[in-house]
């Protein structure tokens, strides 16, 4: 027994390794010159992000400490994010296979806001008709700060100004502290239905997206799960996009035909590659949805991308959704289109067990 209890703390130790990481992508340019040479210099580029959380406040007014990582009641508000280049790397991090840093990304502001100035966002987003609403939800080992950059980085790699609203739920950014998480998403899970309820009915029928990762994909799954049985011949959301998602594969195709009656579309990617869901399936003994290779499972309701043959660029294969721009033009695609697998640009139809499904295919070189 010992035995298994430093197994599964190693293995938590290592998810949390795995689940770590900040990602950068281009910023705008400017033209310099210099002794004759004219050269593009990117400039800092500045993201705001409207959050509701459920974090506690701590009573720090450092943006970056201002909510912990403990439970508290649902507030909302604009994070900003700061993008600064870093000279001279951007050329090495476009050239390499793997991940290079050039930016550095800051947190420089917290502004609270009213739910009814959310909602009034909300319903003036509907009205412009410029796509849907997208909620993100992080997973596990994100503390609010590294929640507004993650909310940042992908709202500016998928050209969501305007759309995107980051839901924070009190995950502890401790690697030490993964089954800690898990309370707390199970906590968070009837707040989440309750804040869902409340968007799906201030933007209308068909007008939310959801862009779930990792143990957020089992919380938005689990709230959808409880609105189904209040919504029983009403779509709740138009597309639920589950990206390596940390949830029991078994327990899901429980749970699938109750999520479809409230959920027009659900899109899953999987990977072969990724060491933090390897290491949850050790931790919990079941493989997980977000898996590929021997563990790959296709639900005929469900379109499943497979990611598998793209590069890693990070080591734990885990955050894709940030870096890869194979899943970033992919992902554009679909929540900027609506396109189905079948129709969007880089995916290869394939089966197994003679149920479809698609590999994306690695850029041109």
């Amino acid at each position: 027994m010992k035995n298994h209890h430093s197994i599964c703390a190693a293995a938590t130790l290592l998810i949390a390794f795995f689940c770590s990481s900040a990602i950068v992508t281009g910023a705008e340019q400017s033209e310099v010159r210099k002794e004759g040479i004219t050269f593009m210099e990117r400039m800092p580029e500045e993201v705001i992000v409207p959050f509701v959380t459920l974090r506690n406040r701590t009573g720090k007014m450092e943006p970056s400490d201002y909510y912990g990582g403990s439970r508290g009641s649902l507030e909302t508000g604009f994070c900003t994010v700061n993008f600064y280049p870093i000279w001279g790397l951007e050329d090495i991090a476009e050239s390499v296979p793997f991940y290079v840093p050039d930016e550095r990304i800051e947190l420089s502001g917290i502004k609270e806001s009213s739910l009814t100035e959310l909602e009034r966002e909300i319903r003036s987003l509907a009205d412009k008709d410029n796509g849907n609403l997208v909620l993100y939800i992080h997973g596990y080992n994100i503390d609010f700060e590294k929640s507004c950059r993650r909310g940042a980085l992908l709202q500016r790699a998928l050209g969501l100004k305007e759309r995107l609203l980051l839901f924070s739920w009190p995950a502890d950014g401790s690697m030490l502290k993964y089954t800690w998480d898990e309370a707390d998403l199970s906590w968070s899970v009837p707040h989440l239905a309750s804040f869902l309820e409340q968007v799906f009915s201030t933007a209308g029928p068909g007008r939310v997206d959801v862009v779930a990762h990792s143990l957020g994909a089992r919380g938005i799954v689990q709230a959808l799960i409880r609105l189904s049985y209040r919504y029983t011949d009403k779509l709740i959301l138009n597309e639920l996009v589950l990206i390596a998602p940390d949830i029991d594969t078994n327990i899901f195709r429980q749970e699938l035909e109750q999520l479809e009656n409230v959920v027009r579309r659900i899109t899953v990617y999987v990977s072969e590659n990724d060491k933090a869901l390897k290491l949850s399936q050790e931790v919990h003994g079941y493989p997980r949805l977000g898996q590929a290779g021997e563990e790959l499972t296709i639900f005929e309701q469900v379109e499943t991308i497979d990611i598998s043959g793209i590069s890693l660029r990070r080591f734990s294969g885990h955050i894709y959704h940030l870096f890869n721009p194979e899943v970033i033009n992919d992902l554009t695609e679909l929540l900027t289109t609506g396109k189905s697998a079948a129709h969007r640009s880089r995916l290869k139809a394939t089966q197994k067990g003679g149920l479809d499904y698609w590999l994306l295919e690695p850029r041109d070189e």
